[in-house]
């Protein structure tokens, strides 16, 4: 049966909860997991988890190389009150793409949907996997009748710079051979700066939370959302975006919203904007290796540019055949897993 380590998801969320930019290192070799599905809280069982009578309650996870739909068959899910079992129904949501290495991944909602409503009372949860691993912990059911969520406000906005990637790349061959059999020593010339909205919203109940997602839409010069900058997470967590911009905009702009997942409605509130006088503006950055960085290489060969051009001489082209930018998939990872932070809850 398909599968998905979960020391692999650790990895991966460990990665979201920590806002960096793109590195111009990388790793000799990856590894890429098994299709299947991860449950976050298999590995880190929440203290308690909170609904409200006749709502539902969401896991958060990893999706890999396989569709929503076969999802659920990856999951067990056990419910009981009083010893007794509960009737469920597993939805597999997906969140936000997150590729690896080149391959699809998806942060999915694991949304458990009780047969029956949901009366007040301390339930428990037993989540497992198909490796048979699994987490015990207890779901609280207050008494107050799941409602309609109101979005959330922005309680922290204020602008960051953020590097959207890197350019340029001078190298040459060394004497040196490289824990990964290389010889070659490369170094990007040129950062990529973009400017980024970085928002925090207000937290909702906790029994109101249990059945919502929390969500951030970027919005265009124009004012319109756009489809492919929505962030999402499951509104049980105190969570904040860095949201970033390509392009220079007269406002940069964002919304929050909430989806109830009971019915799968949504709401939004008012835009949330810095002006590009606060914000700033996209430009580039020279970054050029030091001589003491080019000693250490040991070259052998010419220090050179990808196109050929020999190093401190300008390139003839910008194109870089290792850039990484606001296109490329390190740039999703940046802002779908490392553009997410989760902050404490405040108790």
């Amino acid at each position: 049966m398909m599968k998905l380590k979960s020391r692999f998801l650790g990895t991966c969320l460990l990665v979201a909860a920590v806002a960096s930019a793109p590195d111009r290192a990388s790793a000799c070799s990856s590894e890429v997991p098994e299709p299947g599905l991860s449950v976050w809280e298999i590995g880190n069982p929440p203290d308690r988890l909170f609904t409200a009578s006749g709502g539902v309650f969401s896991l958060y996870g990893y999706l890999y190389d396989v569709e929503p739909a076969d999802a659920s068959a990856l999951v067990d899910v056990a419910l009981t009150l009083d010893g007794e079992a509960q009737a469920t129904e597993v939805e597999v949501l997906r969140l936000s793409p997150t590729p690896i290495a080149g391959e699809p991944g998806w942060t999915v909602a694991i949304v458990v949907r009780p047969v029956e409503p949901l009366q007040a009372g301390e339930y428990q949860v037993t989540v497992g996997n198909v490796d048979g691993d699994e987490a015990t912990f207890p779901l609280t059911v207050e008494a107050e009748p799941v409602a309609v969520p109101g979005p959330p406000t922005a309680q922290v906005i204020k602008p960051e710079e953020v590097t959207a990637g890197y350019d340029d790349r001078v190298c040459c061959e060394s004497q040196l051979t490289s824990s990964c059999g290389d010889t070659e020593r490369c170094s990007f010339t040129s950062i990529s700066k973009v400017p980024a909205v970085y928002v925090e919203p207000s937290s909702l109940p906790p029994a109101q939370a249990g059945s919502a997602l929390v969500w951030v839409q970027r919005l265009d010069a124009a004012g319109q959302p756009d489809p492919d900058r929505r962030f999402t997470y499951p509104a049980r967590h105190d969570v904040s975006w860095t949201v970033e911009f390509a392009a220079a905009q007269a406002e940069y702009c964002v919304v929050l919203g909430v989806t109830n997942l009971v019915d799968g409605t949504s709401v939004s509130g008012s835009p949330q904007c810095l002006s590009r006088e606060e914000a700033g503006e996209p430009y580039v950055e020279s970054d050029e290796p030091t001589e003491e960085e080019i000693e250490s290489w040991e070259c052998v060969g010419p220090l050179e540019y990808d196109d050929g051009t020999p190093f401190g001489e300008e390139p003839s082209t910008k194109k870089s055949g290792c850039r990484i930018g606001a296109d490329g998939q390190a740039w999703a990872w940046l802002f779908v897993l490392a553009g997410l932070g989760l902050r404490r809850r405040r108790r």
